[in-house]
């Protein structure tokens, strides 16, 4: 959907928390290291890349399980993607969770004949974390578990693939209520994204504004963060990620980001993703 301004959004000033550069930034590695993703989760720096951490082979065969899944579906919302498991955002709580255990199966196919890197790069946040004494787990509600994972490719059309939004604003949903993930709220809300494929474009586009409830009411956008038109976040500081296939990358996505369209018609940007953060001192939880 293209960002652009509404009547209703042309006349809204974006307030909120703007952070200092020493924060506003994103490390850049070519190694993995749980550590650095806990430097995300704890609000020491707003994210981290790991550049080439999967392997091309790898992502070519994920990539092709991906589309050739018979669980593949269509987001027919205002955030248009193809994608296979399931998603919290805007949906009835029972309903998210019996689609997570529905496409569990499903995406546990798509490391079919290759290296399952999603584990591999869990398990050494999880390990990072237990050096703290702290427990990494999967949401549940009720003692069911939440989506471990998404994997999606955004089908917008415009400037923008995915338009600038924030992910902080759907942990206030009230049809989710009681739902643990809401505890996570009032700490930094780590994006996690494991890039398969990508051709020209693709960007991460990354906006230094944590939109407060008066700008989210304002907008109408209380309970989703999207969308935020582009020409609101004039003026902030930004930081344009080049992403490239086989890239890891975690950022507080509680300030709003955007995906840049793919340059060339027919290419796809397709990711691995989900939403982690801190419950409480000792318990960190991710869901999709």
């Amino acid at each position: 959907m293209p960002a652009s301004a509404s009547p209703k959004s042309s006349a809204v000033r974006v307030t909120g928390k703007s952070w200092p550069k020493e924060y506003f930034r994103f490390l850049e590695r070519d190694r993995f290291d749980g550590r650095d993703v806990v430097r995300v989760m704890r609000g020491e720096v707003a994210g981290v890349i790991f550049r080439g951490v999967i392997e091309p082979a790898v992502c070519e065969r994920v990539k092709k399980n991906f589309w050739e899944s018979p669980m593949l579906r269509q987001r027919g919302d205002a955030v248009p993607a193809y994608y296979l498991g399931t998603y919290h955002y805007q949906k009835e709580l029972e309903l998210y969770l019996n689609e997570a255990a529905a496409t569990r199966a499903a995406l546990e196919n798509v490391f079919a004949g290759t290296r399952n890197f999603y584990r591999d790069i869990m398990g050494g946040v999880r390990a990072a974390l237990e050096e703290e004494g702290v427990v990494l787990r999967v949401a549940e509600h009720q003692g069911r578990p939440a989506g471990e994972f998404v994997m999606r490719s955004w089908s917008a059309v415009g400037s923008y693939a995915l338009a600038a939004h924030d992910d902080g604003a759907q942990l206030t949903a009230r049809k989710q209520a009681g739902f643990e993930i809401q505890q996570v709220v009032v700490n930094p809300l780590a994006a996690v994204n494991l890039c398969l494929e990508n051709g020209q474009g693709g960007d991460l586009v990354y906006w230094n504004v944590e939109p407060d409830s008066a700008t989210r009411r304002a907008l109408g956008v209380e309970e989703t963060g999207h969308p935020y038109a582009a020409e609101l976040l004039e003026g902030f500081p930004r930081i344009d990620l080049p992403i490239h296939t086989g890239d890891a990358y975690f950022f507080n996505g509680k300030l709003v980001h955007a995906v840049r369209a793919q340059s060339k018609p027919g290419e796809f940007r397709s990711t691995i993703s989900l939403l982690m953060g801190f419950k409480e001192p000792k318990t960190a939880i991710y869901w999709t």
